[in-house]
């Protein structure tokens, strides 16, 4: 976890910092951890501290928050709502600001999804969400100065933790969460914007020689590496099982088919996308050998 705090205060709406200002109070009373996670998360980077674009601007707000237990969950909800901060709704992980019409997605990661990652959503328990790569999120997630007045620091994912993140999401609920793919697909597109090539041109300059000084790919191999670091072992063969599968032509490309959208099948536009998809795969292929210790100085492997 990154102890230095970014500054982006006065850029978040007054609104959605006082509903998270409330949770903090809140979760910290009851001594559980929490971190933004979603299309919040990925607008407080790219949006906000990058200053770059979202396809789409959210006004909701996902939170991951680490507990032992559906008793520990529900306490903190049942808090949340006695004291007029949310209000509850038909969905068990939904509710609402109780002043406001921001809806609030409140997820549990921890202990309580077991050995297995998975939660099931009481009563029913028919509702189940794959948690892989929640810990190795909030683990290396970063603190955000949201606001000077009320003060607030929020955790964050880091963008390769938000990277894994959307690629679980979008193959535990599809064909639902074609957004995921749309989200992941801007990441790619716009990481070598947020900072990298200046770390690409001093430390990875093989990588960028490797892909004739295309920033954007060499770029989109890093980010694959740093997921397959920040994993663990059973996260990171989920992930690149996903993208082996996703770059597949026998498979069906569903994952590129949600990217591209409002596209020509099989155009222009599908072939660049299918090559960042699976340079991200060859990223997170990478990555599994510098995990193992090889860090110092990286050499440029054959494509497996």
């Amino acid at each position: 976890m990154q102890t230095l705090s970014i500054d982006i205060s006065g850029r978040i709406d007054p609104e959605r910092v006082s509903i998270l200002s409330n949770i903090q109070e809140v979760a910290i009373g009851l001594d559980i951890r929490f971190f933004v996670v979603g299309a919040f998360a990925r607008d407080v980077i790219f949006e906000h501290m990058h200053r770059i674009p979202a396809p789409r601007i959210t006004g909701d707000i996902d939170i991951g928050v680490e507990v032992a237990n559906w008793a520990e969950f529900q306490l903190l909800t049942r808090t949340l709502i006695d004291r007029g901060i949310l209000r509850a709704t038909k969905l068990p992980h939904r509710f609402i600001g109780d002043a406001s019409v921001t809806i609030v997605d409140i997820i549990p990661f921890g202990e309580i999804s077991g050995e297995g990652k998975r939660i099931s959503w009481p009563p029913d328990h028919d509702t189940i969400m794959n948690m892989l790569g929640f810990e190795e999120a909030y683990q290396s997630a970063m603190k955000v100065h949201l606001s000077s007045e009320p003060p607030l620091d929020i955790l964050v994912p880091s963008i390769p933790a938000l990277a894994l993140m959307k690629i679980i999401s979008w193959a535990d609920a599809y064909p639902r969460r074609e957004r995921d793919a749309q989200d992941l697909l801007f990441i790619l597109e716009n990481y070598d914007a947020t900072g990298i090539e200046a770390k690409l041109y001093e430390s990875h300059s093989v990588m960028l020689i490797d892909e004739e000084f295309d920033s954007r790919l060499a770029a989109i191999r890093l980010l694959g590496q740093d997921i397959a670091v920040m994993s663990s072992p059973e996260t990171v063969k989920t992930v690149e099982n996903i993208l082996i599968r996703e770059t597949d032509a026998d498979q069906g490309f569903k994952m590129l088919a949600d990217m591209t959208k409002r596209d020509m099948p099989r155009g222009t536009r599908f072939e660049t996308v299918w090559r960042l998809l699976d340079k991200l795969r060859q990223g997170i292929h990478e990555g599994q050998t510098v995990g193992q210790g090889k860090k110092t100085g990286f050499t440029s492997p054959s494509r497996p």
